[in-house]
């Protein structure tokens, strides 16, 4: 193992503690960030933002990334979990999306998206960016020049992964909301989310992927304290055990050992996501 990929609390973004060089703005009382990862926590990470809408708005531009880019909108009812409680429109190229339930969207490099308008939101709606080739947020003016049709399939609903996998765990743990990877929608990147609604004192085995540079997340679920993750997880890196108390981003580089995922406090639930940089999952 290289001397960068030496297991150490640098590969942590820990809400309030980290201070990224780069956030994503929004004007106002919108947004409510929670956690970032970028080069300003960790040089050669993923680039991944996670924050919460708060407010209707709209955003009427265009925009675009040195690199391909997964927007995440999640529901903030965990007894609801497909239900956004918004409506959400966007625009990849020519192409209107509506959103009104949980899911991922895919942007490919270089692809203009944006002309955001959120409405009819009841309750706040948790959100994430993950750049998957960068350490840096930066964004670019964009127009749109594909076909209309172009980008209609590049929403993901539901956990459907193709091969059918479906994690191991205690009765009552998790709720698989959404899975993403190339298998499923071709150039998208591998990501998955779920919400945990208990403790858990087991698994997943501790393993490594050489494939893909990974992002892991653990998220508080209110959004009037963001950076609160109102639980206890314990992670391991390589043989470290790191304790987890705030909302939080890890970056693992490939070929580094990590987990198992430890739960033994939890006073509401909280969401958890993994993804990476490589088409798909692999152990």
């Amino acid at each position: 193992m290289s001397k960068q990929q030496q297991p150490d609390i640098r590969f942590f973004s820990f809400a309030g503690k980290n201070a990224p060089k780069t956030v994503i703005q929004f004007d106002g009382d919108i947004y409510k960030r929670s956690v970032t990862m970028d080069s300003g926590v960790f040089h050669g990470s993923i680039f991944c933002e996670a924050g919460w809408f708060m407010k209707p708005f709209q955003k009427p531009t265009l925009k675009k990334h040195d690199s391909d880019a997964l927007l995440v909108f999640i529901g903030s009812n965990p007894e609801d979990p497909e239900n956004l409680n918004a409506e959400i429109e966007l625009w990849i190229e020519n192409d209107k999306l509506i959103l009104t339930t949980t899911c991922f969207v895919f942007i490919p490099k270089g692809t203009a998206y944006g002309n955001m308008v959120i409405k009819n939101l009841t309750k706040p709606v948790l959100h994430y960016v993950s750049l998957m080739d960068t350490d840096t947020y930066h964004v670019s003016p964009a127009e749109a020049t594909a076909a209309p049709g172009t980008y209609t399939g590049n929403v993901i609903e539901k956990y459907a992964p193709v091969d059918g996998r479906i994690p191991e765990a205690p009765e009552g743990f998790l709720t698989l909301i959404l899975w993403i990877d190339g298998l499923k929608l071709k150039g998208a990147p591998y990501m998955e989310a779920c919400w945990f609604h208990t403790t858990n004192d087991t698994g997943p085995e501790a393993h490594l992927h050489d494939n893909l540079d990974e992002l892991i997340g653990f998220l508080g679920t209110d959004p009037d304290n963001p950076e609160e993750l109102y639980a206890e997880v314990k992670f391991f890196v390589e043989d470290r055990e790191i304790t987890i108390t705030k909302s939080c981003i890890v970056y693992i580089p490939r070929g580094v050992r990590h987990s198992p995922i430890l739960v033994p406090k939890l006073e509401r639930p909280i969401m958890h996501f993994s993804g990476g940089n490589g088409g798909n999952y692999y152990r």
